[in-house]
């Protein structure tokens, strides 16, 4: 075994030296990690990663060194999506959880969580489809003798006052979906002395911990509720609660403890600035047979020198009764190659407040729109406001944002949405209403619901949006995960969606006149910008399901088969009709191993099969991480691409690449990857060669 740890380690140091004497990233733009969160449940912390995207958690993976990898699929479509920035982010200061890091994608295409040694963790997905949380051990913290201070309880006026706000709080943390922050309140006036709240703050803490997924501990409090009010009003629907919960083993009730801990009023400011350096080069040969005469062609070009800086800033301020941040996020393109422009993209700088028991919330600035049918990131602001337990209301008002539209058209929009937080069991539920202008014309004018289900075991989200003006469907949207008691996780999505969404803009590629206004203006109809926005909008559907299974406790299988397609478009004033791709139909296979090849590793590797209208293809890659020494990672992978047309033109690539990371202490880090992509068609009476080798190399300085 030590021998074969030799010659694997070997052959991982030569692949490597192999690549870094190339040239070696693709360019990208697009970041997708909204922010980092750190919550206290219970005895756990709660790490909570948000995005600015939709998700869907498929399976995970760890290291020994407290790295952990979270496969997931983003749902919803972006320019530059297949062009991801490697981003990265150091965990907000907290003394409840070990510090880490969040990078995103590896090259594994996986969210990367590294702990500074290892830990005992938990992943799950989500209750609103746009995030993931990591749950871990809370720190802990050291306690001097002399530090200890007796609580003092108060007047029986000063305890039915504190009662009071703790229930309300924790109903308001269970309608917003934070079951831990309810379990934390509850807990804390459960230890106060017998008062008006305690009865109802019993039989709540068990639905607490119920909808958190701790049904043992659930068990124990509604048992303890019937011990100490059996002949109570409600004896019977804790009852049916108690009947209801899943048969799992059976945990003795913890000993509440009461942790009073005074709130450092002042603003915290935490973040991250980073540069790397992009190049890219082609080399393409091409040999043209025409007739008797054999022509060849060569291309050598560098196709990309670009420099990115950027700046996460975020300042952070509480109180005891509001949590204020202020969020700053802007990166900087420096292009070096001749006629390429330089550009500055600013994509957060928003302040937010929220009351600490929930109450309300408003954000103003540039931020993402992540729900009542906001469609991505704009100038304006968010508000949201709790009527009571189970009711809250939100508004948006603002200008949107797109870094890659050329319609100079002033457009705003406002909506109102409602949340109900509080349904039977576990789920909750969204209605929207949202409108649109291109200065004074309606672009869009759209109504939706949004539904989820969530508990330890099952996480369902289901999504429609329909445009009244329009009348037709934008988005129609289910996704669902389901663990097993025995690991195995089953995943289902299925996506119909107008791309892009359904807007009189989308019009504008057929015209000469590139303003809705004006077009208005000049006698163009609604109906007809309508019938040309409908022709010019494709529509993308797919349905995907999947598993994967613990095979052991070093490597988990998976499989997933999925079938897509995105029609074609009508002919619209200068555009001709375009057609669609037709079905395609994946089928993939996925094994992910720890500590197979190296002493502490992670490999992954999967194999597709392609059926599409025009063509069938093959896959092949493998991935592996390696953390050399404490401070250093690597990461290596291969592709294999095999392809076959209608036109009898077949094609092959394969890409190796390497991602080599170095940590310098807990605030500066290097990194770099470069990589080799050799593509060959050859078809009956052309072909071509092309070989692409990119680099990027970087640093990130973290500060808090």
């Amino acid at each position: 075994m030590q021998i074969m740890r030799i010659i694997n380690r070997s052959f991982l140091l030569f692949a490597a030296a192999l690549l870094l004497s190339g040239v070696g990233i693709k360019l990208a733009h697009a970041h997708v990690i909204d922010r980092i969160e750190i919550n206290h449940v219970g005895d756990e912390a709660e790490i909570h990663v948000l995005f600015d995207v939709r998700i869907q958690y498929l399976s995970e993976a760890s290291l020994n060194n407290g790295e952990i990898h979270v496969f997931l699929n983003l749902l919803e479509a972006d320019p530059d999506r297949d062009q991801l920035v490697p981003e990265a982010m150091d965990s907000p200061p907290t003394d409840i959880a070990p510090h880490f890091t969040v990078a995103y994608p590896g090259l594994d295409s996986s969210l990367i969580v590294r702990f500074d040694k290892a830990v005992n963790y938990r992943v799950r997905p989500g209750n609103d489809g746009r995030s993931i949380s990591i749950f871990t051990p809370v720190v802990k913290q050291k306690i001097e003798p002399q530090a200890v201070a007796v609580p003092v309880m108060g007047t029986t006026e000063d305890i039915e006052r504190e009662a009071k706000q703790l229930i309300d709080g924790a109903q308001n943390a269970l309608q917003q979906g934070q079951s831990p922050v309810a379990v934390e309140k509850l807990n804390r006036l459960l230890n106060l002395p017998p008062n008006q709240q305690s009865q109802a703050a019993q039989e709540l803490i068990g639905e607490a911990r119920e909808k958190n997924g701790e049904y043992a501990k659930a068990r124990v409090e509604y048992e303890l509720y019937l011990k100490l009010y059996p002949d109570a009003r409600d004896a019977k629907h804790v009852k049916d609660r108690l009947a209801r919960l899943p048969a799992e083993e059976y945990a003795k009730p913890e000993p509440r403890t009461v942790q009073r801990k005074a709130v450092v009023e002042k603003m915290t400011v935490y973040g991250s600035f980073s540069q790397n350096y992009y190049n890219g080069m082609s080399h393409i040969d091409t040999t043209t047979a025409n007739g008797s005469s054999i022509t060849s062609d060569t291309l050598t070009a560098t196709d990309q020198s670009t420099l990115i800086s950027y700046l996460d800033l975020t300042g952070r301020k509480r109180t005891e009764t509001t949590d204020t941040r202020i969020v700053f996020r802007d990166d900087y393109r420096a292009n070096f190659l001749a006629n390429s422009k330089s550009d500055n993209r600013l994509s957060s700088f928003y302040v937010e407040q929220s009351a600490r028991d929930r109450s309300y919330l408003y954000r103003l600035g540039r931020q993402s729109g992540t729900a009542g049918g906001v469609l991505g990131r704009f100038d304006g602001a968010w508000l949201g406001y709790s009527l009571n337990s189970i009711w809250r209301i939100n508004g948006v008002v603002g200008t949107p944002v797109d870094f890659y539209s050329t319609n100079a058209e002033h457009e705003t929009f406002a909506g109102l949405s409602v949340d109900l937080t509080r349904l039977p069991e576990q789920w909750s539920g969204s209605g929207y209403f949202i409108q649109q202008r291109a200065g004074s014309v309606v672009d869009r004018q759209a109504v939706g619901m949004e539904t989820h289900y969530f508990d330890a075991k099952r996480n369902y989200l289901g999504l429609v949006d329909y445009d009244t003006l329009f009348k037709a469907v934008n988005i129609a949207m289910f996704q669902g995960n389901w663990t097993n008691a025995e690991g195995d996780n089953y995943l289902l999505l299925a996506d119909h969606r107008k791309s892009p969404t359904l807007q009189l803009s989308n019009a504008l590629p057929g015209q000469t006149t590139q303003s809705i206004v004006s077009l208005v203006q000049s006698g163009v109809s609604t109906d007809s910008l309508i019938t040309d926005a409908k022709a010019l909008t494709q529509t993308a559907n797919l349905l995907l399901v999947g598993m994967t299974h613990p095979y052991s406790s070093r490597l988990r299988l998976g499989g997933d088969f999925r079938i897509n397609n995105i029609s074609g478009t009508g002919a619209t004033g200068t555009l001709p009709a375009t057609p669609g791709t037709g079905n395609m139909y994946i089928y993939t296979l996925q094994a992910i191993a720890n500590s197979l090849l190296l002493e502490n590793d992670l490999g992954v590797a999967s194999a597709s099969y392609i059926n599409a209208q025009t063509y069938n293809g093959q896959s092949l890659s493998f991935t592996q991480t390696e953390t050399l020494q404490q401070n250093w990672r690597l990461d290596i992978s291969l592709q294999l691409y095999d392809q076959k047309d209608n036109l009898d033109v077949h094609m092959t690539r394969v890409t190796p690449s390497l991602k080599l990371g170095y940590r310098l202490n807990d605030s500066v880090s290097f990194n770099g990857e470069g990589g080799i992509e050799d593509t060959h068609n050859t078809g009956a009476i052309q072909t071509q060669t092309i070989r692409r080798k990119y680099i990027y190399i970087g640093y990130r300085w973290d500060f808090q």
